[in-house]
């Protein structure tokens, strides 16, 4: 059934059923032509089939050509000098990245100093505001002293108001 409708296909197609008598060897060149001549997406002429069929669109083996390997050699030289300028400039890539971190961690420690300089000040700045403090107290603590001292009755009361700078006259 299949093989009816196939070749009624290839009959609409103009193509009919031959019998033809090849040496053994040509039998798969013949039957390869004729797989090109009537497949479905883009079936070849014959003449074109046979030619393909038998090896005829490959190209001719061309001997080197006397050109090819000075292209050849040129082609090498540009490569290497290609490769060259990469690692140049990868060696300047690497060096400057190196001075940019030698450069930042110089800014690190510096940073790390100041911190260090800062906690000290702070630290300072609080024992200093302590002896202040201290130095508040025991001066009001004088004052007082000497308000009392003031107000006492007789010599020692004028004495202290002189030395205090409160004479009276």
């Amino acid at each position: 059934m299949r093989a009816a409708r196939r070749r009624a296909a290839l009959a609409e197609r103009g193509v009919k059923q031959v019998l033809l008598m090849a040496p053994e060897q040509a039998h798969p060149l013949l039957k390869q032509a004729a797989t090109l001549m009537t497949r479905d997406d883009d079936p070849l002429e014959p003449r074109a089939a046979l030619r393909r069929a038998g090896g005829a669109n490959e190209p001719e083996p061309v001997g080197a050509s006397p050109d090819l390997g000075a292209d050849l050699e040129a082609t090498k030289a540009r490569i290497a000098e290609i490769e060259r300028q990469a690692e140049a400039r990868l060696a300047m890539v690497i060096e400057a990245a190196e001075r940019r971190r030698r450069a930042l961690e110089a800014e690190q420690e510096k940073a790390r100093a100041n911190a260090v300089e800062a906690q000290k000040a702070a630290k300072s700045a609080q024992v200093a505001e302590g002896r202040a403090e201290e130095a508040l107290r025991r001066a009001e603590k004088a004052e007082a002293t000497i308000q009392q001292t003031k107000a006492m009755p007789g010599l020692k009361g004028r004495l202290v108001r002189f030395l205090a700078g409160d004479v009276l006259k």
